[in-house]
């Protein structure tokens, strides 16, 4: 009842004020109650407002300093809300209200120390670069933009690298991460994907009739001699075997694949890709079983169907290559889409691949084995070589 009183008073007519007064004083009071509330959203917009807790003070402003964003030739200086804070009302507001969040990481230490700051780095920094991708880097558009900007006068590296992502539509974030804040070392997520991919091997090694090789492991031709020496030859990672048989600590694989004549020592993945299987010692070469020879209509070369049968150690093998693909996804990401925008591996052909790769080798720091699973991840979902390719 009180309820239904309170909302009859709200609805009846005054008997005391006249219309045209209480128009004003609501039109009035709006005023004062919207000023207020923008006065408020402005100055949360300020870089002293930006660095008034310590996590920000001592890191990210620390590290934004250094950045040309800060000091540069033109005298011009972003601060974080140029950089962080659309300009366009919806958006602006969408972003102070996500921004709320960061109050209750503050409050909750999530961010307390250097250690803390350090853990999460790479978190916030692929969810910010998330949100930049998503809205084509609407807050470095702006103040800039490809059609304001005089090629002659920049780098000429630069120049052609800026007219190469203009022409692909890439967009500012897609090459400028880390611009003003210290890049975060992305390794940790795959490096976390292998151990589990360990975890998993232990398990599904033992028990798949398909099974795929989680790194580069040594092949036995005699059950033996599994675990002593180098073996008679390596599987190179994702490796594809038939389990024939099983033993306590070995397993007896059937590995099928392609042999190029005149490279009697390799076993490929596909006829005429240079796709990597396993290769093998000399003395193993005369236990490698041949079949159909066929002639390479594009490069004239003669190629046989080979398969050679031997023993692995179970501790490395998965029974989903898929959730190898994964992983090398992730490391492709951390480790080339840094700098530039990563093609899809769709974008080249399988043999293609090699040489891109090779091109960027210096510039990554994936260890050997680590190279060769991500290149033989594209090469096996490039152009020529996908599933939705045939």
């Amino acid at each position: 009842m009180a309820l239904k009183r309170l909302w009859g008073w709200f609805f009846r007519p005054s008997m005391r004020w006249g219309t045209g007064v209480l128009l004003v004083a609501g039109g009035l009071g709006g005023v004062i109650a919207w000023g207020g509330f923008h006065t408020a959203m402005e100055s949360t917009n300020t870089l002293e407002f930006c660095i008034s807790c310590h996590e920000m003070e001592s890191k990210a402003y620390a590290e934004y300093k250094e950045s040309v964003h800060y000091n540069n030739p033109a005298g011009v200086r972003a601060i974080c809300t140029d950089c962080h804070v659309p300009h366009e009302w919806g958006p602006y507001v969408i972003a102070k209200v996500r921004a709320t969040k960061d109050l209750y990481y503050h409050f909750t230490g999530k961010l307390a120390t250097p250690e803390l700051y350090e853990e999460h780095r790479a978190d916030m920094a692929k969810a910010v670069w998330a949100r930049m991708e998503a809205t084509d880097s609407r807050e470095c558009r702006n103040c800039h933009s490809y059609e304001s900007m005089d090629f002659e006068h920049q780098d000429p590296e630069a120049a052609k690298q800026m007219q190469v992502a203009m022409e692909d539509g890439d967009t500012c974030i897609t090459c400028h991460k880390g611009i003003a804040h210290t890049m975060p070392d992305l390794s940790g997520g795959y490096k976390l994907m292998f151990e589990e991919l360990q975890a998993q091997a232990l398990n599904e090694g033992a028990k798949a009739d398909r099974v795929y090789s989680l790194a580069e492991i040594p092949f036995w031709l005699d059950a033996a001699e599994v675990g002593e020496g180098k073996g008679a030859g390596v599987v190179l990672s994702a490796t594809g075997m038939d389990v024939l048989e099983r033993k306590k600590d070995a397993v007896k694989v059937r590995i099928e694949g392609w042999r190029q004549e005149g490279a009697d020592r390799v076993m490929y993945e596909m006829m005429g890709q240079r796709i990597f299987v396993a290769t093998f010692r000399p003395d193993a070469v005369e236990q490698i079983s041949v079949g159909e020879t066929h002639l390479d209509a594009d490069t004239e070369l003669t190629w046989m169907t080979v398969s050679i049968e031997g023993w692995v150690q179970p501790d490395m093998l998965i029974a989903e290559r898929n959730d190898l693909w994964a992983y090398a996804a992730e490391m492709y990401s951390a480790s080339c889409a840094t700098c530039h925008g990563k093609p899809e591996p769709q974008h080249f052909l399988a043999n293609q691949w090699i040489g891109v790769m090779k091109s960027m080798e210096r510039f990554i720091s994936l260890d050997k084995r680590e190279y060769r699973l991500v290149q033989k991840y594209l090469q096996l979902n490039a152009s020529d070589t996908s599933e939705s390719s045939h």
